[in-house]
C-alpha cells in the first residue's frame, strides 16, 4: 500500500518535471539564449518584446507611489507655544453660543475638557493651526411665493487651516465648520 503510493508520487513528479522542460519554463541559465540588447528611446527605461513598440515613462507617475500623501501643515506650532485651544481637533469642539460684543461677532466653544472658550475672528484653533475666519449666524429668507421661511446659513465658525500637499509641493487652504 504504502510502496503503490510512493510510486504516484513519483510518477505526479516526474510528469510535472517534463511538462516544465517541454515547455521551457524548467531550463537552466546556461541552456538559455542571451537576449538582443534593445534600444529605448529614453535611457534606463526597459522596452518590451513587441517589435516596433518602446515603453517611455515620460509624462506618467511612479505607480509606487501612492495616491493619497500626508498632508503637512503649515502653521503648526510646537506643542509648549499653543493655547488652549489648539490642543484639539476642531470636530471635538462644540458651538454653544454667538455674540455680538461692541459690533464685534464672537462666539463660544466648548472644549473636550469641559471648558468654555470665547473666539474672535483671526483666533488660532484646532491642532492643524487653524484660524477663525468667519463667524456666520443663520440667516432666514421668506419665500415670495410660498410665503414659508427658508433657513440660508446655520450657526457656525469658519476655520480655515493652510497646509503643503507633500506629493505636488503646493500650498492650499481647506476650510472646516465648527456648527451648534
Amino acid at each position: 500500500m504504502i510502496l503503490m503510493q510512493r510510486s504516484k508520487r513519483i510518477r505526479l513528479v516526474l510528469t510535472v518535471v517534463s511538462v516544465f522542460l517541454v515547455t521551457g519554463l524548467f531550463t537552466p541559465v546556461s541552456a538559455q539564449e542571451p537576449k538582443p540588447a534593445s534600444s529605448s528611446a529614453v535611457e534606463g527605461t526597459p522596452a518590451t518584446s513587441l517589435p516596433g513598440y518602446v515603453y517611455s515613462q515620460a509624462g506618467r507617475r511612479d505607480p509606487f507611489v501612492p495616491l493619497i500623501q500626508k498632508i503637512r501643515k503649515k502653521n503648526v506650532k510646537p506643542e509648549k507655544d499653543k493655547g488652549p485651544l489648539e490642543k484639539f481637533e476642531l470636530s471635538q469642539f462644540r458651538l454653544v453660543a454667538l455674540l455680538i460684543v461692541r459690533g464685534v461677532p464672537r462666539a463660544m466653544v466648548k472644549a473636550p475638557d469641559g471648558k468654555s472658550y470665547t473666539v474672535k475672528l483671526g483666533d488660532p484653533i484646532g491642532a492643524n493651526g487653524g484660524i477663525v475666519k468667519r463667524i456666520e449666524t443663520k440667516t432666514v429668507v421668506v419665500d415670495k411665493a410660498s410665503g414659508q421661511s427658508i433657513e440660508k446659513n446655520p450657526d457656525r465658525i469658519v476655520v480655515e487651516e493652510t497646509g503643503i500637499d507633500s506629493y505636488t509641493g503646493k500650498e492650499f487652504k481647506d476650510y472646516r465648520y465648527i456648527q451648534m
